[in-house]
């Protein structure tokens, strides 16, 4: 495949930035309200390591319901907070050495949550666009000792804290996270993880035959939701690409479907292969060391945006279609 070279980068990232000012996604919502307030339900629960007592919890477990029984039982695996030995476990989840560093990292880092609250406000919003009898949850932070991202069930979103400290924060080189992995751990990908779990919960992944095509498509489903909720964040953001590896896209989208195609790839059953295209690493091995990760499933969004041209399909229509060969056959996707 042919190296990427510098004049292809400032064509294409002319190219996209044209595509953005046209994006059909970035609707009016300035009329709707979604009213989301990050409650630090990780600070709060801190302050209880000074008073271990069933009153000091019992007030938590009144002002957050459901999820502080959620967070006790299957977070952080202590159990009910009705249990004698409950206390004695969080005796010991409090002075673990790496929960105590995550809790002042955290601190540090999230001094304030303005950006991101505004950030998940805005998301709602084109959510409530589309999805107009969604209930917007309680959006709630927590740490866990490493153990979670994002955590959704029925009336709250709970993000982990410590798994968003950026890439240079010293505590993930001490638990040996890849630099690739460290790369996604940034305090701007919480609401679009937020975003993403939503769509999983809602839209899973259920295909009749598991193969790379039917993957991908999927994930180009995901990627286009996210850019209906964010249609102007940058889709380098969005997609947690350089630059440079977003331009390596487009510059060789053509070149990277005929592989697909040639190399028998694309209906390729084989749970490795399927990984190695979607999942996240250092780049894609198939394609080069140039290639970003999870290349197939920018290929995904492609024929996704394809089919939704081809079709004039609503988000919602396009959400609800599970056939995903149904897709790739209407999408007529056929990079020049």
């Amino acid at each position: 495949m042919r190296r990427l070279i510098i004049i292809a980068n400032i064509l294409v990232t002319a190219a996209v930035m044209v595509s953005c000012n046209s994006n059909p996604l970035d609707v009016d919502v300035s009329d709707i309200e979604a009213n989301v307030t990050i409650e630090r339900f990780d600070q709060e629960f801190y302050k209880c390591s000074d008073n271990i007592s069933y009153s000091a919890v019992g007030e938590l477990a009144e002002k957050y319901p459901l999820f502080f029984d959620l967070y006790n039982m299957h977070v952080i695996s202590c159990g009910s907070y009705s249990d004698q030995s409950y206390y004695e476990c969080l005796r010991v989840f409090f002075s673990d050495y790496s929960v105590v560093e995550a809790y002042n990292a955290v601190n540090k880092e999230f001094a304030s949550c303005d950006d991101i609250q505004s950030t998940l406000n805005d998301g709602f919003r084109h959510l409530l666009y589309y999805y107009p009898d969604e209930e917007i949850p309680r959006v709630v932070t927590f740490v866990a000792g490493f153990n979670q991202s994002i955590v959704l069930m029925d009336g709250y979103v709970g993000i982990g804290l410590e798994k968003y400290l950026g890439a240079d924060c010293p505590l993930y080189d001490m638990l040996q996270i890849p630099d690739f992995a460290k790369r996604e751990m940034q305090k701007e990908r919480i609401p679009i993880d937020v975003m993403a779990e939503w769509f999983h919960d809602k839209y899973p992944y259920e295909p009749s035959t598991e193969n790379l095509a039917n993957k991908m498509i999927y994930n180009g489903k995901l990627l286009y939701f996210l850019e209906a909720m964010f249609p102007r964040m940058k889709e380098a953001q969005r997609l947690m690409y350089t630059d440079e590896e977003l331009s390596y896209c487009y510059h060789f989208e053509r070149d990277m479907w005929t592989s697909l195609i040639e190399n028998n790839y694309l209906f390729s059953t084989d749970v490795f292969a399927i990984r190695k295209f979607t999942e996240n690493a250092p780049f894609t091995s198939q394609f080069g060391q140039e290639c970003p990760a999870r290349v197939a499933n920018w290929t995904g969004l492609q024929i996704v945006k394809s089919y939704v041209k081809n079709n004039k399909v609503s988000l919602t229509e396009l959400m609800e279609e599970t056939d995903y060969q149904k897709i790739l056959n209407l999408s007529e996707y056929n990079p020049r």
